[in-house]
C-alpha cells in the first residue's frame, strides 16, 4: 500500500501546515533577495517544527554530493539535551552535522519503505550500531533514563529518486510515535525532499552566474592592470565568493633559490599566510608536489608543522590543491580551504581549474614583462598626472590597490562601510573608470600613489 494514501490523524493535518507554511516563508524570503537557498535551514526549520508539536526527537538525512555520507539535524523540543547527545556522537562519528549513511536511516533509504520499530528494548538499538557507536554510548550515557524506544524513520524522496530520510524517536517508552504517524510523515519528507532538490536546482543556476561572472572579472583584470599582486589577489576572492570556501592562497616556485612561497592569500584571518616560505623537498618532483587532490592538511607532509598548526587554529579542515602549469612547466599551485567537507562535483573542479589557469598565465605574463623591462626591451610606463584626491581618497585608494575590500578599508581606517562606499564612487567619477578593478588598474599603471 502507498503510505502517502494513508489517511491523516489530526495532529498529521497539523504538522503537513506547519512544515508547509515554514518551508514556503523560507524559500520565499531567500527568493526576494536573490539569495542562495541554505539547504541546512530548510532541515533545521523543518526538524524544529516538528519537534515543537510532537514530543519526540526529530532528525533528518540529507545525502550528500557522495552518498556515503549525509548531513544530520536533530531537533527536539520537549528533550533538546537528546538533541545535543546526538549532535555530539554525529560529530565524533566523523564531523559536527556530517555522518556516514548508516544504520536504519540506510536501510529505509535502498529499499524506499518506511520502518516503524514500537517499544524495543534499548540495547537493541545499541546493536544496530557500528563498533564505534556501541562503545561511545557505553562510554557516554544519555542525557536520560531510557529502556524502551519507538522509531518511525520514512524515506525523504523527490519525484522516483530518494534523497534521505527523516525519523522521529520517542525515547519515553509511550505512545508520542504511532503506527498512525506513516503516513503524514511521508507526506512531510516528500515535501522537504522536492523543497530540497528545488532549491539545490536553484543554487546550481546561481552558482553558475557567479562563477561566469568572476571569469569575466578575472579575464578584465588581466587584460587592464600589469600587477601580478592585484590580479591574483582578484582571483582568489573570485575563487572563494564563488565556491562558497573560506580562504585561498597561490604557491609560487622559486626555481633559483629553490623555494616555494604564498605570493598571494585570501581569507586567513589568525596569522600573515604571507610569511609562509618553504624550501624546495629533495627529491620530489615539481608536479607531484603540487598534484591534484582534496584532502585534511594534515597528511601533506611537505606543509610543515608550523603552516599545519597555522590552518588547524583558523579551523580550515578541508584542503583542495590545484596544480598552475603554463604548457607542462609548473610554476606553482592554486589552494583553496574549508572549514567542513568539500563536496567538489566537476562543475566546482572545472571552475577551480580554469582559475588556476588564468593564476598561472598572469604569473607568466608578469614573468615575461619583468624580463623584457630587465633587456631594455619594454618601456617603463610615465606618471601621469592623478586627479585632485583628498588624503582621504589616497588612503582609501592605497587599499583598493592592495585588494582590500570595502569591509576591510572599513575596520582598518574607522570608518563605517556606507561612507566608504560614498569615497569609492567618488574615486571612480574622478578616475572615469567603471569599477574597483579599473580603478586600482589605472592606480598603477599611471603610478599615482607615488611620491
Amino acid at each position: 500500500m502507498d503510505t502517502t494514501a494513508r489517511a491523516l490523524n489530526p495532529r498529521g493535518t497539523e504538522v503537513l501546515a506547519a512544515v508547509a507554511d515554514a518551508t514556503v516563508k523560507l524559500y520565499a524570503e531567500s527568493l526576494a533577495v536573490q539569495a542562495r537557498i541554505d539547504t541546512d535551514a530548510i532541515l533545521t526549520t523543518v526538524t524544529s517544527t516538528i519537534s515543537e508539536l510532537i514530543p519526540a526527537t526529530c532528525m533528518a538525512v540529507l545525502m550528500k554530493a557522495d552518498p556515503d555520507t549525509s548531513r544530520v539535524v536533530f531537533a527536539d523540543h520537549t528533550n533538546p539535551a537528546m538533541a545535543l547527545y546526538l549532535e555530539t556522537y554525529v560529530a565524533a562519528l566523523l564531523r559536527p552535522g556530517e555522518a556516514p549513511t548508516t544504520g536504519i536511516s540506510q536501510g529505509v533509504i535502498e529499499s524506499g519503505a518506511p520502518k516503524f520499530m514500537s517499544k524495543i528494548p534499548v540495547q537493541s538499538l545499541r546493536s544496530m550500531l557500528s563498533v564505534f557507536g556501541q562503545t561511545y554510548t557505553s562510554e557516554h550515557a544519555m542525557p536520560m533514563a531510557v529502556e524502551l524506544i519507538s522509531m518511525l524513520v520514512v524515506p525523504m524522496r523527490s519525484g522516483p529518486a530518494i534523497v534521505g530520510a527523516l525519523a522521529l524517536t520517542d525515547w519515553t517508552g509511550g505512545d508520542a510515535v504511532n503506527e498512525d504517524d506513516i503516513g503524514w510523515m511521508q507526506r512531510v519528507a516528500d515535501r522537504v525532499g522536492i523543497t530540497i532538490d528545488n532549491a539545490q536546482l536553484r543554487n546550481k543556476a546561481l552558482d553558475r552566474v557567479d562563477r561566469i561572472t568572476a571569469l569575466s572579472d578575472v579575464a578584465l583584470a588581466m587584460t587592464s592592470s600589469q600587477d601580478l599582486r592585484l590580479t591574483l589577489k582578484l582571483i582568489l576572492e573570485r575563487v572563494i565568493g564563488a565556491l562558497h570556501v573560506e580562504a585561498a592562497d597561490v604557491l609560487l616556485l622559486d626555481d633559483e633559490n629553490k623555494m616555494v612561497f604564498v605570493a598571494a592569500s585570501a581569507g586567513f584571518h589568525l596569522a600573515p599566510s604571507s610569511e609562509f616560505r618553504f624550501p624546495f623537498p629533495p627529491d620530489m618532483a615539481k608536479r607531484s608536489l603540487f598534484e591534484r587532490r582534496i584532502d585534511s592538511p594534515a597528511p601533506v607532509e611537505w606543509m610543515g608543522q608550523h603552516r599545519r598548526s597555522i590552518l588547524a587554529r583558523e579551523g580550515l579542515n578541508t584542503y583542495t590543491a590545484i596544480p598552475m602549469a603554463v604548457g607542462e612547466r609548473v610554476v606553482g599551485a592554486f589552494e583553496v580551504f574549508s572549514r567542513g567537507r568539500q563536496d567538489a562535483d566537476p562543475e566546482w573542479l572545472t571552475f577551480l581549474d580554469a582559475m588556476a589557469s588564468h593564476a598561472a598565465i598572469a604569473v607568466d605574463h608578469a614573468a615575461l614583462h619583468d624580463e623584457l623591462r630587465r633587456i631594455g626591451g619594454a618601456p617603463v610606463a610615465s606618471r601621469l598626472p592623478a586627479p585632485t584626491l583628498t588624503e582621504r581618497e589616497r588612503e582609501i585608494l592605497s587599499l583598493v590597490v592592495e585588494g582590500a575590500g570595502n569591509r576591510d578599508i572599513s575596520e582598518k581606517l574607522h570608518l563605517s562601510q556606507n561612507t566608504i562606499k560614498f569615497h569609492i564612487r567618488q574615486l571612480l567619477d574622478k578616475a572615469d573608470v567603471a569599477n574597483r578593478t579599473e580603478l586600482a588598474a589605472k592606480a598603477l599603471q599611471r603610478r599615482w600613489l607615488q611620491s
